[in-house]
């Protein structure tokens, strides 16, 4: 193909360059893009008509601007026609007006779309369609077709645009359709755009209308971070601040386009929708030159027969003269042509999706003949730096690498706020003692939601045996700058009590100036109940004491009779073991004392490191709950549900840990005797199934024993690997349900007898869904979804991709593998490498891709469990 570009003067003229270039009559090889400044639009009808009666059949587009991309260079005031002249490929457009998203899309599949597009050019009246909307659906429809374009543009007077096609004067949307067999289209885009300050959260927002950002009207968070002067003449400046946020696998930028000051919104080219994060975004003036560079250098190897470029205004506005050494560099890899847009369109290959974009500039190459293409050299002459390029340069660096830093200090606050938060009872208040946040565990001690607690004072949870002049002396303190420290007893919204150590503390702004009150809380109820009881017991009588000494004694001998406690040294050797776990244990006391605890532990707690991980949580001073196998002397095995605790001495050191174990071996023992039947009669009922269509109960057992390998190959977890093992001798269990003729039929089903045997899928899943015990769930799952397709033409429900539950998806690999493998009524075995062959052909048709790549990494692991079944079944026989 070739790629020119022509300004426009004269028809005279027009008709000369025509003549020179064009000597063919096949004219419907041949795209026009017409881009003009907006006060030129006037001339865009004669132009075409001059067009249309040189070039008969070429297919014309056009679009007002906010400045126009040819040659390398960006100009104004001009009007140029792009020609793209392809040897074979073939050129069709449209353009739309006063039609829905649905009815373009539904008309581009009729008449236009064909299996040959390879690309798609579109040009959106920014003021009358919701182009957004269009691009999605058209991804949706055609997930591999790039999409590309923009909003047009009217040089930045932001009131309206124009655009049309070769047979329509005024559009809202027109299309350029390149069909071709040869044709290479590769899209890609520049950013270069750094975030910078903290991330907001979208509370309001109506499509690309933006009300609030963390609850504050948007356009007073211009104000505060940009400036007075960028808030009064927001179009002017705004634009160059966008909102960054990721869609999908996309950073975008959204620059304004428009603002109302009476609702404090301001709008934005492009949906942002509420729940997202964003954050302010400038551009890296330092290293954009560079970037730009490496980028198309690694992206490009050979020079492209034409490159249609679509930026952003804003980032016109925002980079000056980086932007005209960009464009020129992207010339370098191609003719360049395309415009100033108010949002480009851009189609990310990777996810299959498209997206208005702010901000960026997006490109395409084209090629028809890229072998013949010259070797890309991007020896760009350098250009004399002038002294305002260098500040900007010099200051965007200082914000980046400044923003890197609050960034990282942003991100320790937050987990020190987090662990904080988390650890302890947390609320800030305002100075007149209003609470403005709490933590969960505020609520949760306190029984209050936060909704109620928000804007009261703390006194909503103050007990009123409490002494006044506590709030007295505490008020005092902090507000003379210091942090009070105390211990505060409070009522729940039930009227419970609690006691909680108290630190509150001001907090100030850089400047001096008062910011909160922070509240920092430990709840020690169970300390002071104990205290309670040990200063009653210290006030009784010597009867009283001694009587109740021999209470305790006897709570001992009950405690020593139910329940086992161990206490070892921070290093795990044992100090003291009481009756109840000698008992448990069988060995004597003398046996236990100096031993460490870890070599009376299940191995299988060794090898996981359980112990170790036990130990270095206990010495970051937490308890910790677990169910542990213990071995007792004669090698039986006794479970416990044990409790760690760690012992501090008087100045908080950690010395000595207490075990509190409970037997549970005989609930264990139950429970893995419940589990073990259920596994049988998953097991036998599956058999059942396959027996009724003449099929040995070794398939369900070979199905199990791939879907766990496979399973644990895509990395699940032992338990979930164990549960589909369970489940998956069930997947035809809704055989039952149908008739023995079509069941057992040797030769092909009709369509009506497949139709009924398909059945069977729903069948089982209605046998089993009711069911609240895990194997069964997971067995109707896996008889619901293993006929379901990775392409979505599967039974019963037509799920594709990842919808289908990955429990389905792992059964039909192992179920079809063992099917083929294996003598039916209709059929004999396969040969394994007809299978292998099938595999291939079915990888992101029927099977999930990935699941095919892991069995054929694993095949041989697959094998031996094939074999080894199979020299079983020789052997009985």
């Amino acid at each position: 193909m070739k790629q020119i570009n022509y300004e426009y003067t004269n028809k005279d003229d027009l008709e000369k360059f025509i003549s020179q270039n064009f000597q063919f009559d096949d004219h419907t090889k041949i795209l026009v893009q017409l881009f003009t400044s907006n006060k030129l639009y006037i001339e865009i009808s004669k132009i075409k008509n001059e067009l249309k009666s040189l070039l008969e059949n070429a297919s014309i587009i056009t679009a007002t601007t906010a400045g126009i991309v040819h040659d390398g260079q960006i100009s104004d005031n001009k009007i140029i026609l792009s020609f793209s002249v392809f040897e074979n490929s073939s050129v069709k457009n449209i353009g739309y007006y006063d039609s829905s998203t649905e009815e373009i899309i539904n008309d581009l599949k009729l008449h236009y779309i064909t299996d040959d597009t390879k690309l798609l050019i579109a040009f959106a009246n920014t003021f009358k369609i919701d182009a957004s909307e269009l691009l999605q659906r058209l991804a949706k429809e055609n997930p591999n077709l790039v999409v590309v374009g923009g909003n047009a543009g009217d040089d930045f007077k932001f009131h309206s645009n124009y655009i049309s096609s070769s047979d329509n004067d005024d559009s809202d949307i027109v299309f350029a359709i390149i069909d071709s067999k040869v044709l290479k289209v590769n899209a890609d885009y520049l950013f270069n755009w750094e975030t910078i300050g903290k991330e907001m959260l979208v509370t309001k927002a109506i499509g690309p209308t933006v009300y609030e950002l963390d609850h504050v009207p948007v356009i007073d968070i211009f104000e505060k971070y940009l400036g007075k002067t960028v808030r009064d003449d927001l179009l002017k400046h705004g634009s160059q601040f966008p909102l960054v946020l990721n869609i999908g696998d996309t950073e975008v930028a959204r620059a304004l386009v428009g603002f109302n000051y009476e609702e404090g919104s301001i709008t934005f080219a492009g949906n942002i929708p509420e729940g997202q994060y964003v954050r302010f975004g400038f551009a890296d003036l330092g290293t954009i030159e560079h970037k730009n560079i490496e980028h198309l250098k690694a992206h490009n190897q050979k020079v492209n027969e034409a490159t249609f470029v679509y930026t952003c205004g804003a980032r016109r506005q925002m980079l000056g003269n980086f932007l005209n050494k960009e464009i020129k560099t992207l010339n370098s890899i191609g003719v360049s042509s395309g415009f100033i847009t108010y949002g480009e369109f851009f189609h990310n290959s990777v996810s299959c999706d498209n997206n208005l974009l702010n901000i960026t500039t997006t490109y395409v190459t084209l090629n028809e003949n890229e072998e013949n293409s010259n070797s890309l050299d991007m020896d760009i002459t350098e250009e004399e730096v002038s002294d305002e390029e260098v500040r900007l340069s010099a200051l965007t660096t200082l914000i980046k690498e400044t923003s890197k830093d609050l960034d990282e200090n942003i991100h320790y606050l937050e987990q020190f706020k987090n662990a904080v938060a988390s650890a302890s009872i947390f609320s800030t208040t305002d100075s007149g003692g209003k609470i403005t946040d709490v933590n969960k565990n505020f609520e949760k001690i306190s029984g209050y939601t936060r909704d109620e607690l928000i804007g009261k004072p703390h006194n909503i949870v103050r007990h009123p045996d409490t002494d006044s002049k506590l709030f007295k002396d505490m008020w005092k303190t902090i507000q003379s700058g210091k942090i009070w420290k105390g211990l505060v007893k409070n009522r729940t919204k039930e009227g419970a009590d609690y006691w909680v150590v108290s630190e509150v503390a001001p907090i100030y702004y850089k400047d001096g100036s008062f910011r909160e009150y922070i509240g920092i809380r430990n709840d020690v109820t169970k300390l002071e109940a104990v205290k309670q009881i040990l200063q009653n017991e210290v006030l009784s009588s010597r009867e009283n004491l001694e009587e109740n000494l021999y209470y305790f004694k006897q709570y001992e001998e009950a405690i020593n009779l139910s329940t086992a406690v161990l206490r070892t040294d921070v290093h795990n050797n044992i100090k003291y073991v009481n009756d109840k776990f000698l008992k448990l244990s069988k060995y004597t006391r003398k046996e236990l004392v100096g031993r460490n605890c870890g070599d009376i532990r299940h191995k299988k707690h060794q090898e996981k490191g359980l112990c170790d991980q036990i130990l270095h949580t206990l010495m970051s001073k937490k308890t910790v709950k677990e169910v542990i196998t213990n071995i007792a002397k004669d090698k039986s095995e006794f479970i416990t549900k044990t409790l760690f605790y760690p012992v501090k001495d008087t100045s908080g050191e950690i010395v000595e840990f207490i075990q509190v174990m409970f037997d549970v071996t005989d609930i264990y023992r139950l429970n893995e005797e419940i589990v073990n039947t259920q596994k049988e009669v998953v097991e036998k009922m599956g058999a059942i199934g396959e027996t009724r269509s003449k099929e040995t109960g070794d398939h369900v057992r070979r199905v199990a024993e791939y879907s766990y390998m496979l399973a644990k190959y895509y990395g699940l977890s032992e338990e979930e690997a164990i549960l589909l093992k369970q489940a998956s001798p069930m997947h035809d269990i809704g055989k039952v349900g149908i008739p023995d003729s079509i069941l057992n039929k040797p030769g092909k089903l009709t369509d009506e007898e497949y139709e009924v045997m398909k059945t069977h899928a729903e069948i089982g899943y209605e046998m089993l869904k009711h069911s609240e015990r895990d194997i069964l769930k997971a067995s109707a799952m896996v008889a619901y979804t293993h006929h379901e397709k990775w392409n979505g033409t599967g039974y019963p429900q037509g799920t594709k991709e990842s919808d289908i539950h990955i429990f389905g998806r792992i059964t039909a690999v192992a179920d079809v593998f063992d099917a083929l493998g294996h003598d039916r009524v209709y059929k004999k075995a396969w040969e394994l490498e007809k299978i292998l062959e099938l595999f291939r052909e079915e990888r992101g048709k029927h099977f999930d891709p990935d699941l095919i790549d892991l069995f054929f990494e694993n095949l041989d692991s697959f094998l031996d469990v094939k074999n080894r079944f199979d020299s079983k079944l020789v052997s009985e026989k």
